[in-house]
């Protein structure tokens, strides 16, 4: 599965015409049509996601990086927020390790324990709703699951 995190609506609207084929104006090419260009010809799944999300009984509000939880706030770090961005927009779905990799370290070579810390962060952070399930498919990678 190939996955891409559109994070504004312009670069949405660019994605959507490139995947069209449509093309740029006289006036040239602005990097998100060129980037848009780039991912429509790799025909990913692309998925866009709103700035809040419900999780349980939690909002994550990614833009922001944090969860809320009725009056509670948790700040989250910036590769915690990537990471649960990734997984919420794949919800009940497998994400492969090398996926998470990539989307989180694009070029940096990182070691799996690296991930394995931030799941068990984002576990700990979310143990207040039982409900929220972040499951370990062995030897493939991690599926989040709200019951």
């Amino acid at each position: 599965m190939k996955i891409v995190i559109i994070e504004n609506e312009d670069m949405a609207s660019s994605l959507r015409n490139a995947l069209r084929g449509r093309t740029a104006g006289a006036d040239g090419l602005c990097v998100s049509d060129a980037l848009a260009r780039e991912i429509a010809a790799q025909q990913p799944d692309v998925l866009l996601m709103d700035t809040r999300v419900m999780l349980g009984s939690f909002t994550f509000m990614p833009d922001c990086m944090r969860l809320e939880r009725g009056s509670r706030h948790i700040s989250l770090s910036v590769y915690q927020t990537k990471l649960l961005y990734l997984l919420c927009a794949c919800m009940n779905v497998t994400v492969r390790r090398e996926e998470i990799h990539r989307m989180l370290w694009p070029d940096v070579i990182v070691i799996d324990q690296s991930v394995n810390n931030l799941i068990y962060q984002l576990r700990k952070i979310l143990s207040a709703d039982t409900t929220i399930r972040i499951d370990n498919i062995r030897g493939v990678g991690y599926r989040l699951s709200v019951r």
